[in-house]
């Protein structure tokens, strides 16, 4: 009886480990699917619900740890509006103020790409962007029409500035291991150059040695509409 008993346990414990270690090897050493993880959450379901189209998140996994999670904002025209929106409202500013704002919003959003990236890489470090070629993480954009793009510029978001506490006041999530960065890319101006827009979605890819996060924004229209569609 005992020697059964034994038997089975032992069959047991085999079944479990081929069931565990094929899960393993298949998912948990390249995944980039996202929504897995995140670093963020919306602290109100408006605003979820107002710029979820504008927010993507994925993340990496190695040997069932997390390497990155990352989380992405589209300064689109959506996150704009709601963006001078709050400002107004907070600092009382007049509408002069505004206007001029979105008027510097309208003349980058014509030629640039701007996201604003929330990085994680699973330990109590800071993780780091940098443009140099021997960054641990390299990103890039590749476009509607599949263009790849690099980074014209990558800015850290201080602390202490203005759209960090806007951040903050949204979003759950940012603490003193998380590191926000605004990254520029390149785009055409096809609303003036009267070009068809492509049947790519946008795609912020995060690669390195660790592996790839790959962020798809299907709207297209999103990176291009400098006002909201009614």
């Amino acid at each position: 009886m005992g020697v059964m008993v034994r038997l089975h346990t032992t069959l047991l414990f085999t079944l479990l480990a081929v069931v565990l270690g094929t899960q393993g090897c298949s998912s948990a050493r390249n995944r980039d699917e996202p929504g897995a993880m995140s670093l963020l959450s919306f602290r109100d379901s408006a605003t979820a619900d107002y710029l979820s189209g504008s927010y993507r998140t994925g993340s990496l996994y190695l040997d069932f740890r997390p390497a990155l999670i990352v989380d992405a904002l589209l300064e689109d025209a959506r996150y704009q509006a709601h963006y001078l929106q709050s400002l107004g409202t907070h600092y009382m500013l007049p509408p002069e103020d505004l206007n001029r704002m979105r008027s510097e919003f309208e003349e980058r959003f014509a030629t640039q790409v701007n996201l604003l990236v929330f990085l994680y890489e699973g330990r109590n470090d800071r993780s780091r962007l940098t443009p140099q070629e021997e960054a641990l993480w390299r990103l890039m954009l590749r476009d509607d029409d599949g263009t790849l793009r690099t980074p014209l510029t990558i800015a850290r978001i201080k602390e202490d500035s203005v759209n960090y506490a806007y951040l903050s006041k949204y979003f759950d999530g940012l603490d003193r291991w998380s590191h926000v960065y605004r990254v520029s890319f390149a785009k055409l101006s096809k609303g003036t150059l009267k070009l068809k827009l492509g049947e790519n979605p946008f795609e912020l890819i995060i690669t390195g040695v660790k592996g790839t996060v790959i962020l798809r924004w299907p709207d297209v229209n999103r990176f291009y509409a400098s006002e909201i569609p009614p």
